[in-house]
């Protein structure tokens, strides 16, 4: 089995036996926004950051979903908050933020829908832990937070909501691997919309390009260096929308007309929302070389800004 295959069958796993939200971004994904991050940390910031993370090591007998050794520190925690996710449920919230995908940045307040906690929130509040926290392991915690949930923020399927839990509830044909249900109960199907957008697209770029990570790392800082300087701003809520009108593109580009829904609550399971994971398998919908010329873009820009701003929040919240 190679690594593509047990990455699928691992996802398939966890797919049907968890509730929330999937991977954003999955391991590479993470793995990039770090790398990238970290080309362009100040170098008295790179000696902070892996200092922080070395005095306070990830737990030994904590079970990784990304199984990878050898890269940066910074890359290789990049995922610990979904693995300690089980053990701090309360987290949940933290990973995503559900801005109805009919939503206009102009009308619509994003604290309606961060009432109990939200990626915004997350990436305000461990960047001012990471600041001002004289405990060290907490310290070192909101560092492992903050470098994921920049990228999570950045996955344009963190930002949205539309009565599918994020696209969890699209089932779509992808590279000719037709959706299967992966839990009856709750009408879970994969591949779907959203995992596409986790994983897939990003597998899809490292194997065209014969890449590693590291490398694709690269080739993202090289190919966008002009564009650099104008995406190393903003803040979270200004990322959040963003991430939003990437959504929109992302659902406007399928071969398919999906309903706009207005609600900001998004249903607990995929066969809640009058069996909304149902509804939407009889679309049919299939990802094919269209979906992948809009979204490739998308998945590139996205990354590269996650790491330039993951930079700039580090080089500014640790210089003192």
């Amino acid at each position: 089995m190679n690594t593509k295959q047990l990455q699928y069958s691992l996802a398939i796993l966890f797919f049907a036996i968890a509730p929330f939200r999937a991977y954003a971004w999955g391991c590479e994904g993470h793995q990039i926004v770090a790398l990238i991050a970290m080309k362009h940390l100040q170098p008295q910031i790179a000696n902070q950051v892996n200092a922080i993370l070395a005095a306070n090591p990830v737990a030994a007998n904590l079970r990784h979903f990304c199984r990878v050794s050898g890269l940066p520190l910074i890359a290789e925690v990049a995922s610990w908050a979904d693995d300690v996710r089980s053990e701090q449920p309360e987290t949940g919230p933290f990973h995503f933020i559900d801005i109805p995908l009919t939503a206009a940045r102009d009308k619509y307040e994003i604290s309606q829908v961060c009432q109990q906690g939200c990626v915004v929130d997350a990436i305000v509040k461990y960047n001012e832990e990471l600041k001002s926290s004289a405990d060290a392991k907490m310290r070192a915690d909101a560092l492992r937070y903050l470098i994921h949930f920049v990228g999570h923020i950045h996955q344009p399927l963190h930002d949205d909501s539309n009565g599918d839990r994020g696209g969890n509830c699209v089932p779509v044909e992808y590279l000719d691997e037709a959706p299967r249900v992966t839990n009856a109960q709750r009408e879970d199907y994969f591949p779907n919309l959203h995992a596409v957008w986790d994983t897939d697209l990003i597998q899809d770029l490292l194997v065209s390009h014969d890449m590693t990570v590291e490398q694709f790392a690269d080739f993202l800082d090289h190919r966008y260096q002009s564009r650099l300087r104008r995406w190393n701003s903003g803040k979270a809520v200004d990322w959040a929308w963003e991430g939003h009108d990437a959504a929109i593109t992302a659902y406007r580009a399928l071969a398919a007309n999906l309903p706009r829904e207005s609600s900001a609550k998004e249903p607990e399971s995929c066969a809640d929302n009058n069996h909304v994971g149902k509804r939407m398998a009889d679309l049919h919908i299939i990802l094919g070389e269209r979906y992948e010329n809009v979204s490739h873009p998308i998945v590139e820009e996205q990354l590269t800004k996650a790491g330039i701003r993951l930079a700039t929040l580090l080089n500014t919240g640790l210089s003192k």
